[in-house]
């Protein structure tokens, strides 16, 4: 059987990042180890005319640009017009998330192909979710609307658990969470480095939705003895406010002068993952997030989560809270949990559960081989009714 899938994204799809996100990770693992022919359809944009995508991505992917739009209605009309001319080519079509764009680009490739399978990932967060949840009236329009899309994925089991029972996803839906890029990381590399007494956080240090005060306000509270053995790792870019305050603190106080050390970004995923292989402990303080991808790479090389409930995905990263611990959004509830874990005598084996459920879980070779089961039971389900 033929198994030749295009991905159309819309918005920012020209950024070389895209290649360890889920949109190319999927396509990359889909194609290396799964005997598909690829496409990855993207848009250029004034901003990047030039994208370079990573060598090893483009060993098993094939991106085309099928225009230069810096709008999405322009975009829009870009993929009408590649659908209209090579609707015939495909066996899959994928897209990322859902509504009414999606719903008649799907009827518009089933029009140009009739045979071809219309998958949508639905990339949803608590916005999504709640529109579709206790909705009865207008999931009736969005099932009518939607009736040519033959698949969803959802990245959260709780919305799956949910969703699955609705009229507009039932029969149709997969569970299929996002994972852990590999791609260009030296594994030998990072897992000859051991453990250390470090703690991570990772993210857009400043950022309001990263909460990443709470942490700074939390370590004065972990009595000094404790934190003299441990360092505080801040990886990512940070505000301009967020580098003043540490800076402050640093002057004040020699706790934060020894044992708090400010990366800035790293690009590099042998260094990143490296960093996380040494660390025992990851600690997202969000106020908000969606799957919170900086997690699961930590715990996929052995870091421990202490983690605020910044979205409904906490559940599936500490496997319903047996591989973690949730905190309260205040600096008293932080502290004295990284105390308590800190502390732990079997913080040690708790760093190899971690590691084994994330790599059991969120490993995209796997999340890939559901996906091929998943298009493939519905590719054989049509050629069986044609028969």
């Amino acid at each position: 059987m033929s198994k030749k899938l295009g991905l159309l994204l819309f918005g920012e799809s020209d950024l070389p990042v895209i290649a360890y996100k889920d949109a190319g990770m999927f396509l990359y693992e889909l194609s290396k180890n799964f005997n598909w022919q690829v496409t990855y359809l993207y848009f250029s944009r004034t901003r990047h005319p030039n994208v370079r995508w990573n060598p090893a991505f483009l060993d098993y992917v094939k991106p085309i640009c099928i225009g230069s739009a810096d709008t999405y209605k322009d975009q829009v009309n870009l993929a009408k017009k590649y659908i209209l001319q090579h609707g015939l080519e495909y066996n899959v079509f994928m897209f990322f998330n859902y509504g009414s764009v999606i719903w008649k680009l799907a009827k518009l490739c089933k029009k140009i192909n009739p045979n071809v399978v219309v998958y949508s990932k639905l990339d949803m967060g608590i916005g999504g979710f709640t529109h579709f949840h206790n909705n009865k009236f207008g999931n009736w329009f969005e099932k009518t609307k939607s009736r040519y899309v033959d698949f969803f994925t959802v990245e959260t089991k709780r919305y799956f658990d949910e969703l699955k029972n609705i009229s507009v996803f039932q029969n149709r839906i997969g569970y299929l969470p996002n994972g852990v890029s590999l791609l260009n990381a030296d594994l030998e590399t990072i897992e000859s480095n051991k453990k250390e007494n470090i703690i991570l956080t990772v993210g857009r240090l400043g950022d309001y939705s990263k909460n990443t005060e709470l942490l700074v306000d939390a370590i004065p509270l972990i009595p000094r003895k404790l934190l003299e053995n441990w360092k505080f790792y801040f990886v990512g870019p940070s505000t301009k406010d967020f580098h003043n305050y540490i800076a402050r603190l640093k002057k004040v106080d020699d706790i934060f002068n020894k044992n708090i050390i400010l990366t800035g970004e790293i690009k590099n995923r042998t260094q990143l993952y490296s960093l996380c292989k040494k660390s025992k402990i990851i600690c997202m303080p969000s106020r908000s997030e969606s799957t919170c991808i900086a997690v699961i790479e930590a715990m996929y090389f052995g870091a421990y989560p202490v983690i605020t409930n910044y979205s409904d995905f906490v559940l599936d990263t500490t496997n319903c809270g047996q591989l973690g611990t949730i905190v309260q959004q205040n600096a008293k509830s932080l502290s004295q949990s990284l105390m308590s874990v800190m502390e732990n005598p079997k913080l040690n084996e708790l760093n190899s559960e971690c590691q084994n459920y994330a790599r059991s879980k969120f490993d995209y070779p796997i999340l890939a081989k559901k996906l091929d089961e998943f298009l493939g039971n519905i590719m054989k389900f049509k050629v069986h009714h044609q028969l």
